[in-house]
């Protein structure tokens, strides 16, 4: 029977991560994130049974948490790179939450940036090629060949596999860009407590209980594509990930 909390080995990868070398760094961060994604599903499960006051509080910064850790683990899974530079910065000796840091994940640069005409031009220097997860070119070297591959593969599914696989990558990107970047927005809202006024029904249980089946269907859709790109590492063998990703689409979010 699927559970929720396999949202996060689509993500973060399988029991490999476990199995891995002590000195792996990148397992070592893939342990925590999953980790992260896990107790934030329990929390979820918990607030569904809270009052309003309670899930109208803590709901947006749990949402906009799932959908953060959720993205900073693909980024790592696809360039593994990027993540161990915020690690090694993380555990400099001068590193402190008091001030920003250049090397931190953000939203604008690592998740989104502004498009691209000319991609390969042999002009294009490297430090001016975005390296967003949804940038032009993370969508034609990987989202591109992981959605070919869902396409070509036989298994069969639920509405979301079957979206996936009828879906042209031009309708991905721009789908995509804007979903995460309303998710984004709609929870951050929440969370820097903008509101003046009593929000009423904007963050009430119907409407995060819809924002959180929102990101896990986002998200499981990353995790399944991902898992079908040859060079990620501790990926989950493909039938398996659609398998997951499956019983993932049946399970009902804060009932």
């Amino acid at each position: 029977m699927a559970e929720l909390i396999d949202l996060a080995k689509l993500v973060c990868g399988g029991i490999e991560i476990d199995n891995a070398d002590p000195e792996c760094e990148l397992s070592q961060i893939s342990k925590h994130l999953r980790n992260v994604i896990e107790t934030v599903l329990s929390e979820l499960d918990w607030l569904s049974e809270q009052s309003a006051a309670r899930i109208t509080l803590y709901g947006p910064f749990l949402v906009r948490t799932l959908l953060e850790v959720g993205v900073t683990s693909l980024i790592g899974r696809i360039d593994p790179t990027r993540l161990l530079i915020v690690k090694r910065t993380q555990q400099h000796g001068e590193y402190s939450t008091k001030q920003p840091w250049n090397s931190a994940i953000r939203w604008q640069g690592d998740v989104l940036d502004e498009n691209v005409s000319e991609l390969w031009t042999p002009k294009k220097q490297y430090k001016d090629m975005t390296k967003a997860l949804f940038g032009a070119y993370y969508i034609d070297l990987y989202w591109n060949l992981a959605l070919k591959k869902v396409a070509d593969c036989e298994s069969t599914g639920g509405s979301w596999l079957a979206e996936i696989k009828g879906i042209s990558i031009e309708e991905f990107s721009n789908r995509r860009r804007t979903t995460i970047s309303n998710l984004y927005s709609e929870s951050s809202k929440g969370v820097h407590s903008e509101f003046v006024i009593p929000p009423g029904s904007l963050y009430d249980k119907l409407t995060i209980s819809n924002l959180v089946s929102k990101i896990i269907q986002t998200l499981s859709e990353l995790g399944l594509l991902i898992n079908f790109l040859p060079h990620i590492a501790y990926r989950l063998d493909p039938i398996h990930a659609i398998e997951l990703f499956n019983g993932i689409e049946e399970i009902e979010v804060m009932p």
